[in-house]
């Protein structure tokens, strides 16, 4: 069984390449796909549900934690049993947006592991058009999910002109010289390029990288981005103006939202991150919810502003 690890920011593209990646599917091969969302309600297992009939995928979510922490062991419990129950051919692990990745990189190093399991490269998916203000923000917490890629992809490259981009592409690629870089619109790539790879390359890459270090290894000094999420009930639905002119005057430490609701009496998919806005229709379902993550986020007002935006579609 071969598995990929996916990392990027929140926002930045993950989800969408997953789903690529399962769509496309060129070898017809069993694929599972395990999401670790940031928060206690899962937002991108409903998104990857949403695939063509037919194919032969394995879903599973772990929420309310960090793939590298608290959720190692249901990780690795997950893992086996997708390879041995389901006899899966390919995993795909996504990452929440806030994970390093120095210490997953470790446990699927671990020669009893990688002795059983092939693996892909590992992919960091970069959302180009605010990668500095990112990197600005984060600081060093960003940068180890650039450092420790195999491959970059740097999405989003419609939202930047051309001499910008060249500019954003030489400084990833001074973090990271050794790394593949590839440019994407909505992650659009040729599933080959992620689905393969030579793992004697990638571990090796892993084990090499000056962020996994000694001190990091024994001491557990794991870092995270200093954020926090809440959920709220979204199924009232509103009218897509208010909806907008809520997120607008969003404050800046909120730095993603993504769930369901109703705009003018149908249902969308919402996705925020960090001032841009995308709006899709999506299908009737049982349950809406909104995800904030963000930190230092005041809860009770971001609440009031919400409650009196979905309120405003019955005034």
């Amino acid at each position: 069984m071969r598995i990929n690890l996916l990392f990027g920011f929140l926002g930045s593209g993950k989800t969408t390449l997953a789903r690529n990646l399962l769509m496309a599917n060129p070898s017809n091969q069993k694929m599972a796909v395990i999401v670790n969302e940031f928060g206690d309600v899962g937002i991108d297992g409903t998104i990857l549900k949403g695939r063509e009939e037919g194919q032969s995928i394995d879903m599973v979510e772990l929420t309310s934690g960090c793939l590298c922490c608290s959720l190692k062991g249901s990780l690795l419990s997950a893992v086996e049993e997708l390879s041995h129950k389901s006899k899966v051919d390919l995993v795909v692990i996504e990452a929440t947006g806030v994970a390093e990745p120095e210490e997953m990189i470790e446990t699927f190093s671990d020669p009893s592991f990688s002795a059983t399991y092939d693996m892909g490269p590992m992919v960091t998916v970069v959302d180009i058009h605010k990668f500095m203000k990112i990197r600005e923000i984060l600081g060093p917490f960003y940068e180890a999910q650039v450092r420790n890629a195999d491959m970059l992809i740097l999405n989003k490259i419609d939202l930047v002109n051309a001499g910008e981009l060249e500019k954003l592409r030489q400084e990833v690629k001074s973090m990271n010289p050794a790394a593949d870089i590839i440019f994407t619109e909505r992650c659009d790539i040729d599933p080959a390029q992620l689905l393969s790879g030579d793992e004697s390359r990638v571990m090796a890459s892993a084990l090499s990288k000056d962020t996994v270090s000694d001190e990091h290894s024994h001491n557990h000094d794991h870092r995270h981005a200093p954020a926090q999420s809440f959920v709220l009930d979204a199924r009232s639905g509103t009218s897509r103006n208010a909806l907008e002119v809520f997120f607008r005057e969003l404050p800046d430490n909120v730095w993603r939202v993504k769930g369901f609701t109703q705009l003018d009496g149908k249902p969308v998919l919402v996705q925020f991150t960090m001032g841009q806005l995308e709006i899709v229709d999506s299908e009737q379902r049982d349950n809406y919810h909104m995800v904030f993550i963000g930190p230092d986020m005041n809860q009770t007002a971001i609440l009031n502003a919400f409650n009196s935006t979905m309120m405003s579609a019955n005034e």
